[in-house]
């Protein structure tokens, strides 16, 4: 545990300190902070609360909105339309059955006395030859006073507006419902307005019920929550949603309930005889959307109006009706977090129909902070600690279903509870600190596959050195034990070349020759395993597997011969004297891996096997050949041709080893190839018959090094095909 904590001190440490950033920042934080954190929560709130909405909106008719549409202002007329036409409304809708009645407007202005303006007209053109006769008409053309007993005892709640500026008060208020006692007035958090908007004292006077219809924008302008209650002037007033739920139920007995805190006084919720509804410390509740626009059932204003019998809309019978418009033309449209044109209304209705329904307001609850920075606390400590435990790939699918797992956590919440918990900061934390071990593991794999480009670019084909990079569970540095083929090649004649060059021509020929070969080694899927002076050390099956090992050794060796050949060619075209490359594979195996210290290694094979090739190389000078290829290596490549050697054993060993000289497959028919595998078919079996035949092939072919080799041995008198070296 100490080694794990001292290994991964850094992303520890960093774990907790965007912890307790977060802590801070959700339980106090600076103000530009807690504009971006709001600006999160509100997305978050939204996105929530869109994802849980029903397909179809709750089927409750007890709440109807009549609607002062398009369609009615095309047919009404204008707004704002007259008394009478309002009375009309009223009156057709108590005709209809309605309970109670609300008006989300306000009417704080008096209607043109037609009478009235008449005298006016005519005194200022001085004929008031009827000035009695239109004094007459003036209590009868008072569309305010006509209005005002219309709503006389008709359970009607008119609209008004608080304001929190310091303007002149408009129009009269209706009772409030409950006064601030002194003892309360510096303590209770209910926000307290400064003037108002109200309706005019005869019609308030005859309605005798009111609501204001304030609302409160959130910051992005998007309203999600609203005031049930507010103050002006010590009183407490009701909005026009819960002074319609009073009248409609016929509640008797309100209070406000509240709790100590510290030196204020919180509101936590209003009765209402027995109900309880829930609110924040400043009365407001959350508006309970069950869907977009037109979740409440509307009717046109204009068919109530133009409706010939009482019993044309049934739905209304016993219904609490809000009055209000979704015309455009009217401004009351609101944004909303289900749609950006909500019609203020349906905001009313909605708040309306949650607190007829007796359900729960979704609400943030009183332990919300104190949960969420509980959240924080856990899950980021959890994964400051965990996290570096794992790699990259590891810690993002542990994100998905950590994150996942916290935002199903918040949904059941709010879907089975209707509690909305603020989750943004701690998925924040949980992010950042993801996001920051993620980085962590990816540096540090970027800077393994650093490690391993270098270490393999300058011996291995680019190709290999990428798919070591991308696929490094194909690489296994520390060492292990593999069949390979192992490819040595050197320069016949060298040291005479080195005494007669200058270091400049010694330095750049040497240097153009290696490349070519290093190059040869590389483009067969080898790994240069080191360079000696002029000799290469190629490894073919390391470190990624490669299962033609053999084959490709092969097909290098016979390229490296080609590369020679052109090299000398070129040298004597510039009055140099090149030596012949002389090649040995062996296959077999060995101990491949890093060895040296932790500052400085070098990939390399130890082994039999990487010696025996070497010793394949040398031999060549003794056999007259340019390339000697182990049998364990000419036995897996099918696709080669091979001549026999014979089987060499080498200094220091008891046991020999197979030898062959590759040859193209034209070669393989020629007449030399036929007779020389019939002669040494033969001397392997030690028959004295190979004796003429060999005589023949050095009549016929002096030149050729394997037919000398055992010719001169038969006339030694060594019939055999197994050669003993004195010499490495």
């Amino acid at each position: 545990m100490k080694q794990y904590l001292t290994n991964h001190r850094s992303r520890i440490t960093l774990g907790i300190a965007f912890t307790l950033i977060a802590l801070w920042l959700q339980m106090s934080g600076a103000d530009s902070s807690r504009t971006i954190i709001n600006r999160l929560n509100y997305l978050a709130y939204d996105l929530r609360l869109n994802l849980t909405l029903p397909d179809q909106p709750p089927a409750d008719s007890s709440v109807i909105i009549i609607d002062i549409d398009e369609a009615s202002l095309r047919a009404e007329g204008r707004w704002p339309w007259s008394r009478e036409k309002m009375g009309a409304l009223v009156t057709r809708l108590k005709a209809a059955g309605a309970r109670t009645i609300g008006f989300d407007v306000a009417f704080a202005e008096s209607e043109r006395n037609v009478a009235r303006e008449l005298i006016e007209a005519a005194s200022l053109a001085g004929n008031l030859e009827h000035r009695d006769y239109l004094e007459q008409l003036i209590p009868q053309m008072d569309r305010d006073q006509a209005f005002a007993k219309l709503l006389e005892g008709q359970n009607v709640v008119l609209g008004f507006l608080l304001h929190s500026d310091e303007g002149e008060s408009v129009g009269a208020l209706p009772s409030p419902w409950s006064m601030i006692s002194p003892e309360q007035k510096n303590s209770l958090t209910l926000p307290m307005m400064s003037s108002y908007t109200g309706n005019m004292a005869l019609l308030q006077k005859a309605a005798a019920h009111g609501g204001f219809l304030n609302t409160t924008m959130d910051a992005d302008g998007v309203l999600r929550s609203t005031p049930l209650i507010l103050g002006w002037d010590d009183m407490i007033y009701p909005s026009l949603s819960l002074a319609m739920a009073r009248r409609h139920t016929k509640s008797l007995r309100f209070k406000i309930d509240t709790a100590l805190a510290g030196t204020s006084e919180r509101i936590t919720g209003l009765w209402l005889d027995r109900s309880l509804i829930p609110t924040d410390q400043y009365g407001r509740v959350l508006i309970p959307y069950s869907g977009k626009r037109g979740g409440i059932p509307y009717i046109s204003a204009t068919k109530i109006v133009r409706a010939t019998t009482p019993d044309a809309f049934p739905q209304l019978e016993n219904a609490a009706v809000l009055i209000g418009s979704s015309a455009l033309g009217l401004s009351d449209l609101v944004s909303t977090p289900t749609g950006p044109t909500f019609p203020g209304v349906e905001v009313h209705a909605t708040v309306l129909q949650r607190i007829l329904s007796g359900q729960p307001f979704p609400r943030v609850p009183d332990w919300g902070n104190a949960a969420s920075a509980l959240a924080i606390a856990l899950s980021g400590l959890l994964l400051a600690f965990l996290c570096p435990a794992f790699g990259a790939l590891a810690i993002t699918v542990f994100a998905v279903g950590f994150i996942g797992l916290m935002i199903a956590g918040d949904v059941w919440l709010w879907s089975s509870a209707q509690i909305a918990l603020s989750p943004v900061m701690p998925l924040l934390t949980v992010m950042s600190i993801i996001a920051m071990n993620v980085l962590f593991g990816y540096f540090a794999e970027a800077k393994q596959k650093r490690q391993v480009r270098k270490a393999f670019s300058s011996y291995m084909a680019p190709a290999l050195v990428d798919q070591l990079v991308n696929n490094p569970d194909g690489l296994r540095l520390t060492g292990e034990s593999r069949e390979m083929s192992f490819l040595f090649s050197d320069i016949a004649g060298f040291t005479s070349f080195t005494e007669s060059a200058s270091p400049e021509l010694l330095v750049s020929v040497l240097n153009e020759y290696l490349e070519a070969m290093c190059h040869a080694v590389m483009e067969h899927g080898g790994t240069i395993d080191k360079i000696v002076g002029d000799a290469v050390v190629g490894i073919f099956n390391a470190p990624l597997d490669q299962p033609d090992h053999a084959e490709r050794a092969v097909k290098c060796a016979l390229a490296m011969d080609r590369i020679s050949r052109d090299f000398i060619a070129k040298m004597e075209s510039r009055g140099m004297a090149f030596g012949i490359t002389r090649i040995g594979i062996n296959t077999g195996r060995a101990i491949v891996g890093n060895f040296g210290g932790s500052e400085r290694f070098d990939y390399t094979a130890h082994g039999d096997a990487i010696n025996t090739a070497a010793r394949m190389e040398s031999v060549n000078k003794h056999l007259g050949t340019q390339i000697c290829i182990a049998g364990s290596t000419a036995a897996q490549c099918p696709n080669h041709f091979f001549r026999p050697i014979g089987a060499l054993v080498l200094k220091g060993k008891t046991e020999a080893i197979d030898a062959f000289e590759p040859i193209s497959e034209n070669a393989s028919g020629s007449t030399l190839m036929i007779r020389y595998r019939e002669a040494f078919e033969l001397l392997s079996r030690e028959d004295s018959a190979a004796v003429p035949l060999f005589e023949k092939l050095k009549t016929d072919f002096p030149q050729d090094p394997l037919v000398n080799l055992h010719y001169g041995r038969i006339i030694a008198g060594i019939l055999s095909a197994t050669i003993v070296l004195a010499e490495k």
